[in-house]
């Protein structure tokens, strides 16, 4: 039976069961049958390009025009969060530790009338990384590499060469030598000219799960963290979210959805305890925003 409540909520989420070498973490979605891709992988309305054939350009261009804003963001992934902060398409996901929060959004996006759900992830700790981590580096500055990145081939021909003389250490270096490596390389070294110049083959196809600096408030107050995600061999098609790591599929006892016609009751009860518009959206446009409301009734 579909949530109804925040005790509701609460009770769901104290009872499934938790193992230790894991992280929990949780996103709200407004339509239950949304999926866990990333803004920048996302089916285009109607007849419009997908915004993964310019992922590199949207990159460069709010840079090229804001270039003040980026000046303290030294990483790639650092400057993919502040993107993603005011709403450009990019290859992150914004999850939460805090399953309120996330039940929040749940229940106050559009979503014409659908039940919500919010999406339990279950992450391997070996899949957490910090934004300084070399494997981030690679998956990030895939944003930096245009439509046309296909390790396929290669990838085939590595697979080949270690079958037939394996741990050979000559069959990553031929890898890292391949096109398009050496490009991903370039710009990798352009944000840590000490990175080695080797990537391993099982790298790109990894979603992992990024803890980044707390220096953004937004982040802070939403207690949030970021899902990145790398390719399936070539950029138009991007790796998935393992099914082990989505609760709701395994857990059968336990629903996560949360009935429409109740998340406005939900909202009420979720900003009686704090979890509104004006906390979880600390700057000043949202701050009056929220006023508005209090004083229109």
């Amino acid at each position: 039976m579909a949530i109804k409540s925040i005790i509701n909520f609460i009770k769901t989420i104290q009872e499934f069961p938790r193992d230790e070498g894991y992280e929990y973490y949780y996103r709200g979605h407004s339509n239950f049958n949304f999926s866990l891709l990333p803004s920048i992988y996302r089916k285009p309305k109607k007849k419009k390009v997908a915004l993964i054939n310019n992922e590199e350009k949207i990159f460069r261009e709010i840079i090229i025009r804001t270039p003040a804003d980026f000046s303290s963001e030294k990483t790639t992934i650092e400057k993919l969060v502040k993107m993603q902060h005011y709403g450009l398409p990019t290859r992150i996901l914004d999850i939460t530790s805090n399953p309120l929060v996330a039940l929040y959004f749940a229940c106050a996006q559009n979503s014409e009338n659908k039940d919500g759900e919010v999406v339990v992830i279950k992450i391997p700790k070996e899949e957490t990384k910090f934004y300084d981590s070399d494997t981030v580096s690679v998956l990030s500055n895939l944003a930096r590499r245009t439509i046309d990145f296909d390790i396929s081939e290669i990838l085939e021909e590595f697979k080949e060469r270690e079958k037939h003389s394996p741990d050979n250490p000559d069959n990553i270096m031929w890898f890292n030598k391949q096109e398009p490596i050496p490009y991903l390389l370039h710009e990798i070294k352009d944000e840590k000219p000490q990175f080695l110049p080797i990537i391993y083959p099982s790298d790109f196809n990894r979603v992992l799960l990024v803890r980044v600096k707390l220096n953004n408030n937004r982040i802070l107050k939403q207690s949030g963290a970021f899902l990145l995600f790398g390719i399936n061999n070539k950029k138009s098609e991007p790796a998935q979210v393992p099914n082990s790591w989505i609760l709701n599929k395994s857990l059968k006892d336990f629903d996560f959805k949360i009935s429409n016609d109740r998340k406005t009751s939900i909202l009420k009860d979720l900003d009686s305890l704090g979890i509104n518009d004006s906390t979880l959206y600390p700057e000043l446009e949202q701050q009056a925003k929220y006023i508005k409301q209090i004083y229109e009734g």
